[in-house]
């Protein structure tokens, strides 16, 4: 009887043993490879995300560890639905090794991402690796809002025996956004396609929401007739052009007396004048047509008449 008691306790504790109940608290799990961090760098464009998403992997055990291999995707933690998902080879990894795997994939729309990268190791999971992150779009630098209002011409006096003219050009400028430095206003003075007169001069400073007003002086042949074509640049980008809607010509101009001319912003049509004589002309009839009419009109006039007296 003791002999069948004894089997019985000894088989319950080899159970026990086995199972793991006993000295459960002190049995230390095997060592795995794991994933200890995980960085993100996000870049925005019109409509989508570009995520590069790099994996750090350790290898904490003394042997060397079987294939790995990467997965890693992006969550919506709201619909929980995958927006992108991307799979990478390591191979093997020496024992107290680590290292690390980038890849990259595109987001077709922002807000809060989930980012989950998954661990497996001979096709099997051994670890994983959640990191919330908020995807917003970059904000675009405000386009300067630079306009050319107006010009003013002030023609100062005649040099060089009379042949060339010494003028004031100065376009009237409007900007309603952020300040601005450093812009360089061009102007040129076209007498002919093949002739042009171009100066330029540094706007140091255009205050936010001002008008002001920038200056040129040029000297210029003085028995020509001239169109205006203004520009203001920063860093060589051209920010608004405009041009003087007529030919001037200097010379007809009052010396010291400053004279406005409309501008018409570069790249606007230019409407032609309606030649008026021509519309004169084709309301006109034809010649000889209004005799035609007279003579119809006599002869049935008369076969009328005839046709009453025989009667």
């Amino acid at each position: 009887m003791k002999s069948l008691t004894f089997l019985f306790f000894f088989a319950v504790l080899l159970f026990s043993v086995s199972s793991g109940c006993i000295n459960d608290n002190l049995r230390e799990e095997s060592p795995q490879p794991i994933i200890s961090s995980v960085d993100v760098m996000t870049l925005s464009s019109d409509d989508d995300f570009e995520l590069k998403v790099t994996v750090y992997v350790q290898n904490p055990q003394d042997t060397d560890t079987g294939s790995l291999s990467l997965k890693v995707k992006t969550r919506n933690p709201e619909t929980n639905l995958i927006g992108a998902e991307n799979v990478a080879e390591i191979g093997y990894l020496k024992a107290g090794t680590h290292t690390y795997k980038s890849m990259t994939f595109t987001v077709p729309k922002g807000g809060k991402q989930m980012i989950e990268a998954e661990l497996f190791e001979n096709d099997i999971l051994t670890d994983s690796y959640s990191t919330p992150v908020q995807l917003v779009a970059e904000s675009k630098d405000e386009e300067p809002s630079i306009m050319l209002t107006d010009l003013v011409i002030e023609t100062k006096q005649v040099t060089n025996y009379g042949k060339d003219i010494i003028v004031d050009v100065s376009p009237g400028i409007l900007n309603h956004g952020e300040e601005l430095s450093k812009l360089t206003l061009v102007i040129t003075a076209v007498s002919d396609p093949y002739t042009r007169y171009t100066g330029s001069t540094v706007l140091s400073n255009v205050e936010a929401n001002r008008r002001t007003r920038g200056s040129l002086q040029m000297t210029v042949p003085a028995d020509d007739e001239y169109q205006f074509e203004i520009a203001v640049q920063s860093e060589g980008d051209v920010l608004t052009s405009a041009r003087s809607s007529d030919f001037i010509k200097l010379h007809d101009l009052k010396t010291d007396t400053p004279v406005t001319y409309v501008l018409i912003e570069e790249g606007a049509p230019v409407e032609e004048p309606v030649d008026e004589t021509e519309e004169e002309e084709e309301e006109e009839p034809a010649p000889g047509f209004t005799s035609v009419m007279l003579a119809l009109a006599a002869i049935l006039a008369f076969g009328v008449l005839r046709r009453k007296n025989e009667k």
